[in-house]
C-alpha cells in the first residue's frame, strides 16, 4: 500500500475497545501509518468530531450514525458490523429492585438515553409499535455517565442503553434488562469516516478497515484472550469485558444493497418522529466503492 510513514489516521474509539482488540489480534503489525487513537464517551460527540474533521473515523451503531448524517453532517458509513447479539447490545435498563419488567411498565416513566443514540432509537421503535402504551414516557437526554448517576439516585425509572453499560448495570447487581432490541431494528453498526478524509485518506481507510476485519475474525474464535485485553486497557470488570466480548464481535464487511435497505428502517422511524428532514437519497449515506 503506497502510505508514507508520515501518513496519520485518527480514530475515534468508545471505551477503547477498537484499540483493544487491534493490538489484541496483532492487526497493528507493519503499520505503514500512525494511528492516533482519540476516545469517546458514545456516539453521538464522536460523531460530530468526525462532522468537524476532527477525527477521520469511528465505529458508531446505525441509529447514531443515520441521526447525525440526516443532520447534515458530511458523513458516510463504509463497513459494517452485523449484530453478533441479535439487538441484545442495545437495552432498556431498570434500576435494581424497580418493578418495571416489561416495556408495557414504561408508560409515562421517566427514560434517560442518548440524543439520536440507539438506545433513542429504541424508544422510538417500541413506542411506533405500541409496546409502550400511552402516556408517553418523558425522554431525558443524558450522556451515559450523568444516565447512569440518574438511575442509581432515582432520578430516571430507566436507561435505555448499549454495551458496555448495559453489562456494566446487570453483572453489579446495580440494574436489570427491561427489555432489548431484538427484532426491533437492524442492529447493525458501522465504521464511518467524515467525506474529506474518504477524499483524501481513501487507501489508508481501506487497509485500517482490513485490519480491523482481520481484529473482528481473530476476536471470533479467542473471546476470552480479547476480554482480558479489553479489561486491561479499559479498566472494565473481567466479567463485564467476556460479557462485551460475547455481545458485540462480529465480522466487519463492505456495506452492500440489502445492508441500505434494511437501514431504511431506522431513518423512516427517525423521520416519523420528526427528527430528520434531509431529503437526500439513503445511498448517498454510504461508500460502497471503498477499495480494499
Amino acid at each position: 500500500m503506497p502510505a508514507q510513514a508520515e501518513d496519520e489516521l485518527i480514530v475515534a474509539d468508545q471505551k477503547g475497545q477498537q484499540k483493544a482488540l487491534l493490538e489484541a489480534a496483532g492487526a497493528a503489525k507493519d503499520l505503514p501509518y500512525h494511528i492516533r487513537w482519540v476516545e469517546f464517551e458514545a456516539a453521538a460527540p464522536l460523531l460530530q468530531a468526525l462532522g468537524a474533521r476532527a477525527v477521520d473515523t469511528g465505529i458508531a451503531g446505525d441509529g447514531p450514525f443515520l441521526f447525525a448524517w440526516g443532520s447534515g453532517l458530511p458523513i458516510k458509513a463504509a463497513w459494517v458490523i452485523p449484530p453478533r447479539g441479535a439487538g441484545s447490545a442495545t437495552a432498556i435498563v431498570g434500576a435494581a429492585g424497580s418493578p418495571i419488567s416489561s416495556p408495557a411498565n414504561l408508560s409515562g416513566k421517566r427514560i434517560a438515553t442518548g440524543r439520536g443514540s440507539v438506545g433513542h432509537l429504541l424508544l422510538l421503535r417500541l413506542l411506533a409499535i405500541g409496546a409502550i402504551p400511552a402516556p408517553a414516557p418523558h425522554i431525558v437526554f443524558l450522556l451515559p455517565a450523568q444516565a447512569k448517576a440518574a438511575l442509581d439516585t432515582n432520578r430516571v425509572d430507566a436507561w435505555s442503553t448499549w454495551e458496555p453499560y448495559i453489562s456494566l448495570a446487570v453483572i453489579s447487581g446495580h440494574g436489570h434488562i427491561i427489555t432489548d432490541a431484538a427484532g426491533l431494528m437492524p442492529n447493525n453498526s458501522f465504521f464511518v469516516a467524515n467525506t474529506d478524509a474518504l477524499a483524501r485518506k481513501k487507501l489508508i481507510l481501506a487497509d485500517f478497515y482490513r485490519r480491523m476485519t482481520t481484529a473482528y475474525n481473530w476476536g471470533t474464535r479467542h473471546q476470552t484472550d480479547y476480554s482480558h485485553i479489553l479489561a486491561r486497557q479499559t479498566g472494565l470488570p473481567e466479567d463485564v469485558a467476556i460479557s462485551v466480548a460475547q455481545k458485540l464481535i462480529a465480522v466487519p464487511a463492505p456495506v452492500t444493497p440489502d445492508v441500505i435497505q434494511a437501514e431504511k428502517e431506522v431513518l423512516d422511524t427517525y423521520k416519523s418522529a420528526g427528527f430528520i428532514t434531509r431529503k437526500d437519497d439513503l445511498s448517498d449515506a454510504f461508500e460502497q466503492n471503498l477499495t480494499h
